[in-house]
């Protein structure tokens, strides 16, 4: 019995390295599409502090709405489709996943900053009080998130050495 749970160990521990790159981009992945989703749904729908897209009137903005949750979700369905075929090829490691998770939802808040809001202008973080505030405030969630991710990743990675 302890012989089969050791083989077992080996083979986690074996596959895992070998699926290192999967198990990091289905939890950016995952990162990603879980915090556009929470994004959405806190300050789209219940704070309305913005829209994806503000401008053109309201069916735009639904759309928008529409368009960005359904990327939201896709890449979360996506991302967990991937984890469930490395639990089942037993290459699953949670504390990659994890801080690669940490990491997507970093990447997505500064994409969403620096892209959406200051390049393209689609929309701002809050139409009344002051502007910078928001958006300091939102690029150091976005960088503490994907610090927090990096030395997630990093103690992983001592893990499995």
């Amino acid at each position: 019995m302890v012989a089969a749970e050791r083989k077992t160990d080996l083979t986690t521990s074996r596959n895992r390295r070998v699926h290192t790159a999967r198990n990091f981009w289905a939890g950016l992945l995952f990162g990603a599409g879980m915090f556009s989703v929470i994004e959405q749904s806190i300050f789209h729908f219940f704070l309305q502090w913005h829209h994806f897209y503000e401008g053109n009137g309201p069916q735009a903005i639904l759309t928008g709405e529409g368009i960005y949750q359904v990327i939201g979700w896709g890449l979360t369905v996506l991302s967990l489709w991937v984890a469930v075929d490395l639990a089942r090829r037993k290459a699953f490691w949670p504390a990659r996943f994890s801080g690669s998770a940490l990491i997507g939802g970093g990447v997505l808040l500064l994409f969403d900053s620096l892209v959406f809001r200051l390049l393209l202008g689609l929309h701002t973080i809050r139409a009344t009080g002051e502007l910078i505030f928001y958006e300091s405030l939102w690029l150091g969630t976005a960088a503490f998130l994907f610090l927090l991710g990096w030395s997630v990743l990093r103690n992983a990675s001592k893990d499995a050495a």
